[in-house]
C-alpha cells in the first residue's frame, strides 16, 4: 500500500518565500537598472531626434539666429507646430503620459564658426521663453548695432537705417522694438490722401482719417492676428502729450518724428537740422505733406518737407498707417535692407 502523498509543512513554505524574496532582493535592482537603461537611452535618441529638428529649423530661420553669442531658446512645441517633429516623436520615454516640452539652446561658437545645439529640460518658464525669443528681440539681434540703438529702447534713427518690412506686398519702416516684444511699423509708400474730417472735428477719435484707418484700411490687411492695439498720442499741447487712444491703426506722431532723429540740433520738429539724420522725412519732401495724429487746439499736425508744422483740417493730404505688430510674430526671412526686408510669418 503506498504512503499517503504529503504536502509541504509551513516550514518548508516559508523557506520557499523567504528563498523567493532574496531572489527579488537581487534580481529587482538589475532589472530596474537595466529598465531605466533602456529608458534613459530611449530618451537619448529622442532628445537626438529634437535636436535634429532644431537644426532643419534653424535652416529654414537663419535669419532669425544671433550671431554675437548669444542663446537662443527654440521651444519643442515650435517645433512640433512648424511639423519638424511628429507628435510620437515628443513623447518621454521616460513616463509616456508626459511630452519633453523643454527648448533646444541654439547658440553661435565663433571658434568653431557654426552653430551648437543643446537640449535641456524646463530651464525657464514659458513667458521667460517668450520675453527672449519674441519678435522685438529677433529683430534687435538682427539689426546692425549703428541701426538701433538699444539704449532708446530699440528705436530706429538716422538717414536710412536697415529697418524694411515687407507686409501685404508693400514696403514698410520699422519705428521701434518695443519693450513688450512687439514692434511699431510704418507704411513706406503712399496709401491715401484725404482730409483730417470732412465735417471739421480736429478730434482723432470723431475723424474722417480714423474711420478710413481703422475700417477701409485695417479690413484691407490679411492675417489680422499679427496685429495688436495701441496706444497713440492724440492731442498734443506743444510740449506734453495730453491725451491717448487706444487703436489698431494710426498715424506718426510727434514723438515718433523727433525720436528717428540722431542730430541733436532736432528738437521740435521745426528745425531744418530735423531733415538731416532722418529718414521719416524723406516721405513728405518725395510725396507732399502728411497728416500726424496729434492735433492742438483748431489745427493737425502734419510733416511738411521734413518739418513738422500745423495746417487747417480740411487739407487733403498723405495718410501713412502706423501699426503695431504683436509679440508672437515671426520673422522667416530678410535682413532688413531695403533690397532685402523683413518677411514676417503669416498667422
Amino acid at each position: 500500500m503506498k504512503d499517503k502523498e504529503k504536502g509541504f509543512t509551513l516550514v518548508e513554505l516559508i523557506a520557499v518565500v523567504a528563498i523567493l524574496g532574496l531572489i527579488a532582493i537581487i534580481v529587482y535592482p538589475a532589472i530596474g537598472s537595466v529598465i531605466r537603461n533602456s529608458r534613459e537611452s530611449a530618451y537619448n535618441d529622442q532628445v537626438n531626434v529634437i535636436i535634429k529638428a532644431a537644426q532643419n529649423w534653424s535652416v529654414d530661420n537663419a535669419t532669425t539666429l544671433p550671431d554675437d553669442g548669444s542663446v537662443y531658446r527654440l521651444p519643442v512645441d515650435t517645433l512640433l507646430d512648424g511639423g519638424y517633429i511628429s507628435d510620437d516623436e515628443v513623447k518621454d520615454p521616460r513616463d509616456s503620459s508626459k511630452n519633453l516640452n523643454g527648448n533646444v539652446e541654439i547658440q553661435y561658437d565663433s571658434s568653431i564658426k557654426q552653430f551648437t545645439y543643446n537640449y535641456v529640460d524646463n530651464t525657464a518658464d514659458s513667458n521667460e521663453i517668450s520675453m527672449q525669443n519674441n519678435l522685438a528681440t529677433t529683430i534687435i539681434n538682427n539689426s546692425k548695432k549703428k541701426d538701433v540703438l538699444l539704449a532708446n529702447d530699440g528705436i530706429y534713427k538716422g538717414d536710412n537705417p536697415d529697418n524694411y518690412l515687407k507686409l501685404n506686398d508693400k514696403l514698410w519702416r520699422i519705428i521701434s522694438n518695443n519693450q513688450d516684444g512687439s514692434i511699431k511699423i510704418v507704411s513706406e509708400e503712399e496709401t491715401t490722401k484725404i482730409a483730417w474730417d470732412v465735417d471739421g472735428n480736429t478730434d482723432f477719435d470723431d475723424s474722417t482719417v480714423k474711420t478710413y484707418l481703422n475700417n477701409t484700411f485695417y479690413t484691407s490687411l490679411n492675417n489680422l492676428t499679427e496685429f495688436k492695439s495701441s496706444d497713440f498720442c492724440t492731442s498734443y499741447d506743444g510740449e506734453k502729450c495730453t491725451k491717448t487712444e487706444k487703436v489698431a491703426v494710426g498715424l506718426l506722431t510727434t514723438e515718433d518724428y523727433l525720436n528717428a532723429s540722431n542730430n541733436l540740433k532736432c528738437v521740435s520738429g521745426t528745425e531744418a537740422e530735423c531733415t538731416i539724420g532722418n529718414y521719416l522725412s524723406d516721405f513728405s519732401e518725395k510725396n507732399g505733406a502728411e497728416y500726424m495724429i496729434n492735433t492742438t487746439y483748431d489745427n493737425a499736425y502734419v510733416i511738411d518737407s521734413g518739418l513738422i508744422k500745423t495746417t487747417t483740417t480740411d487739407q487733403t493730404l498723405n495718410v501713412r498707417p502706423v501699426l503695431t505688430i504683436d509679440k508672437s510674430t515671426k520673422i522667416i526671412g530678410g535682413t532688413g535692407s531695403k533690397d532685402n526686408p523683413y518677411i514676417i510669418s503669416e498667422v
